[in-house]
């Protein structure tokens, strides 16, 4: 992330940081973007759209993440199809609109407190192992994804990447002060999950 001015693409899903997301790029303003994207060899900022006008501005979360392309193509429904690996946790400001309808905005990473991650991973080792045994399905194998198993922060991302949240549960994850925090409120979620 060496510049500001990142183009901004707000949907109504949340890129956790160490993700993959595969997006489907229709709109005039956003095939651009991705044409500029790879022509200057650079990403974008992808943050989830929010319908409390009073926390964000054009309806945006000011909290989203930094992605990079990794791979596009043409898809047979005639839209453009790219994966994006999603890079780092950023705040968004001085957010404009240009003429096109592309929004722009500053961006600047967000780095979590240091923490403990071994101490972190022990207090939570169900965590650790679902995404262990969800890694080693077919299906998620072949997703290229890469954790670092001693990381509470990747741990954390990578499982709310692949267990059935809403954006808002994903957007506060992606919130959350630190790992510690993050791993208590996942740890919730799947409590949540496993008895509905």
């Amino acid at each position: 992330m060496k510049k500001n001015n990142f183009p901004v693409f707000p949907l109504g899903l949340v890129a956790l940081p160490g993700s993959i997301q595969s997006l489907q790029i229709f709109e005039p303003r956003y095939i651009n973007m991705v044409k500029e994207c790879m022509s200057n060899g650079h990403g974008f900022i992808i943050v989830l759209q929010s319908k409390l006008e009073s926390i964000s501005d054009y309806g945006m979360s000011k909290k989203g993440t930094y992605v990079e392309i990794i791979d596009f193509n043409n898809l047979p429904n005639g839209l453009l199809g790219i994966t994006v690996r999603s890079e780092n946790k950023v705040n968004i400001s001085n957010i404009c609109q240009l003429e096109d309808g592309l929004h722009v905005a500053d961006a600047k990473p967000e780095i979590d407190p240091e923490v403990d991650d071994q101490a972190i991973l022990a207090e939570y080792p169900e965590i650790s192992n679902i995404l262990t045994q969800l890694m080693k399905h077919p299906r998620i194998s072949d997703l290229q994804i890469k954790v670092d198993f001693s990381s509470a922060d990747s741990v954390a991302y990578n499982l709310a990447g692949l267990i059935p949240l809403s954006s808002f549960e994903k957007q506060n994850l992606l919130e959350a002060f630190d790992a510690s925090q993050r791993m208590g409120i996942l740890a919730k979620y799947i409590e949540n999950i496993s008895t509905t």
